[in-house]
């Protein structure tokens, strides 16, 4: 029999065991020494089943874009429900599949869709009470509801599948830059207990909203794997990434020939307004009265640009106008400076 009196005693004390289940923490290197002091050291918790693939950064960057995104999704739903719609940013999120479709209300009101660009199927999570309001806005209803928890009925799946579509498709439009990417529905569902879409360990982009209009108000959420937007997202965050060329901005340099170009230059007044038959109803040596104070209101016009407002009146024996104000129109005429 060896001796084992020469093997060291690997197991844990049991003072250690009740300390470390007191709540103290203990920091140990890669080859099991304990450190004393920990102190010095900033610890950070970490969940490996639950990676963060984007940094605080991206998902920053991410955000200020979605916002935009919301911005304008709020203004073509309020045009095409004919209402006011508001839509609110919640939050923009990496989790697990698994992790969302248990979040996911029953009934509600999911939508599957694919982009044909890209692999993977994307998520859109509508409350089920939002639904309901959005089918009787598009029936006439006035945008209420009963606030009974119920899924759609076929009918009223086909009626709120245009209200879908313009989500998805404005959601689509921020990433025109990178690649033109089009949503296609492929299904839908009223619980996320029998959604396989994808692996349950697959990270999602969570995208989450708070809408309202008429008398509801619900969550709205579009989550895509992580893997389906990889290419999209990489192109987006490489763009940010890329510091901006300082590019020196050169003053307009005048030339001795621009002196003699000719310029149309036109002065003109608001004079007064007629009617068509008073217009038709003129005659030679007819007498129009206009207030006198339209002669400090001319204006000049320069290539069909109101560029200067100002005073016309006669200096000896030739017509003056002197000018009052500039308008900013007239600094894009030209780059020479007079004084």
């Amino acid at each position: 029999m060896a001796d084992t009196e020469n093997f060291e005693d690997e197991s844990f004390d049991l003072d250690e065991l009740e300390e470390s289940s007191s709540g103290n923490r203990y920091v140990f290197l890669h080859d099991g020494t304990k450190l004393s002091d920990s102190s010095d050291l900033k610890i950070k918790k970490y969940d490996f089943t639950n990676p963060i693939i984007l940094s605080e950064s991206d998902l920053a960057l991410l955000k200020t874009k979605s916002e935009q995104f919301v911005y304008y999704l709020a203004g073509h739903l309020s045009m095409f429900l004919r209402t006011e719609f508001n839509l609110e940013l919640e939050d923009l999120s990496a989790d697990l599949y698994k992790s969302f479709i248990s979040s996911i209300n029953s009934p509600s009101c999911v939508t599957l869709f694919k982009l044909q660009e890209l692999n993977g199927v994307g998520l859109l999570d509508v409350n089920s009470h939002l639904s309901a309001t959005v089918v009787d806005r598009i029936l006439g209803g006035r945008g209420s509801t009963n606030p009974e928890e119920r899924g759609l009925t076929d009918i009223e799946k086909a009626l709120v599948e245009d209200f879908n579509l313009i989500i998805l498709e404005e959601w689509c439009k921020q990433w025109k830059s990178i690649k033109e990417l089009n949503p296609v529905v492929i299904g839908t569902e009223t619980t996320g207990k029998f959604l396989q879409t994808s692996p349950p360990h697959a990270m999602m982009l969570i995208l989450s909203m708070e809408a309202s209009f008429g008398d509801v108000s619900g969550p709205l959420r579009i989550a895509v794997p992580y893997y389906t937007m990889e290419p999209v997202l990489s192109g987006v965050l490489s763009q940010a990434n890329v510091p901006a060329k300082t590019k020196s901005t050169l003053s307009p340099k005048w030339h001795e020939i621009y002196d003699e170009i000719p310029v149309d230059i036109s002065v003109e007044w608001d004079a007064f307004q007629l009617s068509v038959r008073d217009l038709f109803n003129l005659e030679v040596d007819d007498i129009i009265e206009m207030n006198p104070e339209i002669i400090s209101k001319t204006k000049v016009r320069i290539e069909d640009r109101t560029c200067f407002l100002g005073e016309i009146g006669l200096e000896g024996d030739q017509v003056a106008y002197q000018v009052n104000e500039c308008k900013t129109e007239s600094l894009n005429l030209i780059g020479k400076s007079h004084g």
